[in-house]
């Protein structure tokens, strides 16, 4: 009985200390890994959010640079065609006419306007009406001030005439006009808000000088710079992060929200609000200690704390432009973080409750793996006591262990096999992450091809215009320089249909007309089916107007259309066909893409995610096409009623939801 008690004894404690040991050093090794895991990650995250808010700020600068710099660049456009004599400075009807058909190269120009130093003055502008445009002439004959305006359509003609003979109106005293004279460059006035439209804006102005007579008057271009606070609204930089612009004294000129932008004074006039005096405290406390003057550091940290949460700030320069504004971007680090913090604790009640179960699994682990020393002991004083031969045969008791040994074997297997199932997966969200990059390089290079190519219509129209002014022309300069403006404004319709591909998706359904998409189509698809040696054939619908989202049905479209190419180029197709056909039927619109490639294999299953045909392919192309055009109320699969061709349809409702 003693020996029993004392095996008895023995036993409980190797099984307990074995059961606590294990589960106090796994739950020692997951605090452990959780706490790294944690703080590591904690770096990496605010490192990475830190770039993605220098990106977001480069973003902001880069943009508002591209908006203000035609106006610049029309500014000398302007100011070199006046004092080359092309456009005469005295001659109001020309200047009009070329005022008229600069504004209507860039949307975000509200007026370009030229006073001299008599105090005659031109303004052509963007109006509310009576004419989508209005010109103001101030003109000073033997000392008599007239001051008229003629409105004007798209077309070059008059809608409506006025005058004001009590106008006080004279260039020569406003600020752009004296600034741009004195300074003899071309100069940028500070925002103010615009008296017609009381919109924010700003003024370029260049003076315009004869060699030797001095200085004949001053240029100016008025640009709205409201267009910038939409595009602030749709920065992401994170979930509650935000962008602002700043001036030098510290007022908004461009702010997610555009109703904080302007304050109404005493006196009944508008201005820009201070950042003190905004209605949004999270941005007055980024920056409380914005001291002012432009900042010169790129990507200037400033850290701030606001009601016990923790922010990320930066100030970006508007650097390769002469103006005194600031890009100030902000996020809360629980935008970033706040997740991990919930894992962290989450993690912890995890590993305690881990480490409670496994002391019960360790208990009876330990039974197990004491069950066969028992025995030994048991033998072993048998032996010695004489009741049991040495010679016996030992206990068969090591099954135990060598079936946990192979359900060891097969976890490491289950995980390893885990693993490179994860690995898989981050490599195709890699592959996603490029494709997304890719999309962002295309809308950023269509946005930088579209200011050449304006200036390039502009200077054909420029040159066109100088050529018409002699007498005889010479003919096949004129053919010469029509084809080059026929081609310049080609080149800026592929841009504008590639911009149109690429932009940001609000999520809208709108009517829009479908012919107008297969035109932007055939102008993307082009150069990729000329390079695979693919005819493609559109043919237009009747009644074409549609309702639906209509960035997302043009990606259904190209997709279909690229997966056509790719078959028939992977098949080494003799016919090379691909037809895109649109028809009304009923209340839907059916479009067919028909190709003559070699079909889709019957191995694969079509519409189920990650099943493909093609090398290398995601799988996932048509899945999404199906949601999508589902999405927006009609259908898409595959007609089997043509044999030899392979044909996807769709259709679009004609009629609005």
């Amino acid at each position: 009985m003693a020996y029993r008690f004392r095996q008895d004894g023995i036993r409980f404690s190797l099984g307990f200390v074995l059961a606590i040991s294990l589960a106090g050093l796994q739950f020692i090794a997951i605090l452990f890994v959780v706490t790294t895991s944690y703080l590591s990650s904690e770096r990496a995250i605010l490192d990475h959010a830190r770039g993605l808010m220098e990106r977001a700020g480069g973003n902001a600068v880069d943009h508002t640079k591209r908006f203000l710099e035609p106006a610049g660049e029309m500014a000398e456009q302007a100011r070199r065609v006046l004092n080359s004599g092309l456009v005469g400075t005295t001659d109001r009807d020309t200047m009009e006419r070329y005022f008229f058909e600069l504004l209507q190269t860039e949307s975000n120009v509200a007026g370009i306007n030229y006073g001299d130093e008599q105090g005659n003055f031109v303004y052509v502008m963007k109006s509310d009406g009576p004419g989508p445009y209005r010109t103001k002439f101030i003109t000073i004959e033997d000392g008599v001030r007239k001051t008229d305006f003629i409105w004007r359509t798209e077309d070059y003609e008059i809608v409506a005439r006025d005058n004001d003979p009590f106008d006080p109106y004279d260039a020569r005293t406003r600020p752009w006009y004296i600034k741009a004279s004195a300074l003899d460059t071309r100069i940028w006035t500070n925002p103010y808000i615009f008296f017609t439209s009381q919109q924010p804006g700003i003024t370029t102005a260049a003076p315009v000088v004869f060699e030797n007579e001095g200085l004949q008057g001053v240029v100016g271009v008025d640009i709205e710079i409201s267009d910038i606070s939409v595009f602030l609204s749709e920065l992401q930089v994170s979930e509650s992060g935000a962008a602002v612009i700043l001036h030098q004294d510290g007022s908004v000129l461009a702010h997610p929200d555009p109703n904080q932008i302007k304050v109404l004074n005493d006196d009944g006039t508008l201005s820009f609000a201070n950042i003190n005096d905004i209605d949004d405290a999270v941005s007055r406390a980024a920056f409380a200690n914005f001291e002012g003057g432009a900042v010169t550091n790129f990507g200037l940290p400033s850290n701030f704390s606001f009601r016990r949460n923790n922010y990320l700030g930066l100030f970006e320069p508007l650097a390769g432009v002469d103006l005194p504004w600031t890009v100030a971007v902000y996020a809360p680090e629980n935008d970033f973080i706040g997740e991990i913090k919930k894992n962290r604790a989450r993690n912890i009640w995890i590993a305690a409750g881990i480490s409670i179960l496994t002391a019960l699994v360790g208990l009876t682990i330990a039974e197990l793996i004491l069950r066969p020393v028992r025995a030994f002991a048991v033998r072993t004083a048998l032996v010695s006591q004489g009741e049991v031969s040495a010679k016996a045969p030992l206990p068969k008791t090591y099954r135990e262990l060598s079936k946990a040994n192979k359900t060891l074997i097969n976890e490491i297997a289950q995980r390893r096999e885990s693993e490179t199932k994860v690995q898989e997966l981050s490599r195709d969200l890699a592959h996603f992450s490029r494709v997304s990059v890719m999309g962002q390089m295309a809308s950023g290079l269509a946005h930088e091809l579209s200011q050449p190519l304006t200036a390039i219509t502009q200077n054909v129209d420029a040159a066109i215009s100088t050529a018409k002014q002699n007498g005889q022309p010479n003919e096949d300069l004129m053919a010469i320089l029509a084809e080059l403006d026929e081609q310049a404004h080609q080149g800026g319709a592929v841009v504008r249909a590639l911009r149109g591909f690429v932009r940001k998706d609000r999520g809208r359904v709108i009517q829009f007309n479908f012919n107008e998409l297969l035109d932007q189509a055939k102008r993307l698809m082009r150069h990729e089916a000329e390079d695979q040696n693919v005819a493609l054939v559109y043919e237009h619908a009747e009644n074409p107007i549609v309702y639906g989202n209509r960035v997302q049905i043009a990606q259904v479209l190209i997709n279909l259309i690229r997966n056509s190419i790719e078959a028939i180029t992977s098949a080494k197709s003799k016919k090379r066909i691909i037809v895109v056909h649109a028809e009304a039927e009923g209340d839907v619109l059916k479009v067919r893409v028909t190709d003559t490639g070699p079909g889709v294999p019957e191995s694969v299953k079509l519409f189920k995610q990650f099943q493909t045909s093609k090398e290398g392919g995601m799988g996932l192309g048509l899945s999404i096409s199906r949601t999508i055009i589902e999405t927006n109320g009609g259908r898409l699969w595959l007609d089997e009623n043509e044999p030899g061709n392979t044909s996807f349809c769709f259709t679009i409702p004609r009629d609005a939801p």
